[in-house]
């Protein structure tokens, strides 16, 4: 196995010693709330929100981007009652909800909801049972956790038809298909992700660091890992392990953690950072 470029202790130290220049960013899903087979029944592990918050309100950024709606992160991170800093974007940085509950949507995203409306009849008429369609208003996922527990035997086939049918509609309507963990996300081809967000949060900071366990996070680390070439960021990239995390993410992370409940464990011991009196150098 190889070294880590750095430990825990050194990561809090590099995103605490300087909070109003530092920021941190993280998925939602398999980083802050475990795996479910019934994705409408994740929610953030105890003292994840908190947490969260008590950093909003210490460092210059704090977010939680995910493939979610951010009406559903919103709720799941309780903007409303913390009135805190944090943001909640969602669907890759399509959308972000603020406290109030209004959601703002990326320019150009609006007119592709038929689109979107069109190719989940087109997915919904032919998914095999055993997978189930997520319409997110503007992406579209296919997943098939649950198809491991009703049809093991038929796994093999179900996982084979659903990939084949979310890549086939992707491709008849110019949508962009994201392979992920037990499903394939369908998302806008408007050349936004995770990567342009964190761009976009980042560039100015001292230093930031990204949690993720997907995929999908490895446009997060690209976009850290350039703005500290371009611009001398200070970046931490965490990738948050387990059986389904793609090898890719964590021989790119900086640091390595074992499963959701480390990965809470480390924005506390941040919390705690960021609360404790700082002492002169």
């Amino acid at each position: 196995m190889r070294q880590l470029p750095l430990s825990e202790s050194d990561a809090l130290e590099l995103l605490s010693q300087s909070a109003s220049h530092s920021g941190i960013c993280c998925d939602f899903d398999g980083t802050l709330a475990p795996i479910v087979v019934d994705p409408s029944f994740a929610r953030p592990l105890p003292g994840a929100v908190s947490s969260l918050h008590t950093i909003a309100r210490e460092l210059r950024v704090a977010a939680v981007i995910s493939g979610r709606p951010a009406s559903f992160l919103a709720k799941q991170l309780e903007l409303s009652r913390w009135r805190s800093p944090l943001r909640a974007i969602g669907l890759h940085g399509l959308e972000e909800c603020l406290p109030d509950g209004t959601v703002m949507t990326a320019a150009g995203a609006q007119k592709w909801r038929p689109v979107i409306e069109i190719a989940s009849k087109q997915i919904q008429a032919r998914l095999p049972e055993g997978a189930k369609l997520e319409d997110k208003g503007y992406g579209i996922t296919v997943h098939w956790r649950l198809a491991k527990e009703k049809h093991p035997a038929d796994l093999g086939e179900i996982v084979a038809r659903s990939r084949e049918l979310a890549l086939d509609v992707a491709a008849r309507h110019g949508l962009i298909a994201h392979p992920g963990k037990e499903s394939v996300e369908l998302t806008l081809p408007l050349g936004i992700d995770k990567g342009t967000v964190i761009s976009e949060l980042c560039t100015g900071l001292g230093s930031a660091g990204y949690l993720g366990d997907d995929s999908g996070d490895l446009a997060a680390f690209k976009a850290l890992d350039e703005l500290a070439s371009s611009c001398g960021l200070r970046a931490v990239k965490i990738a948050v392990s387990s059986a389904e995390a793609p090898a890719e993410l964590i021989e790119q992370a900086d640091l390595v953690m074992d499963e959701p409940r480390a990965a809470v464990g480390f924005l506390a011991a941040l919390t705690d950072r960021l609360r404790a009196p700082q002492i002169p150098r």
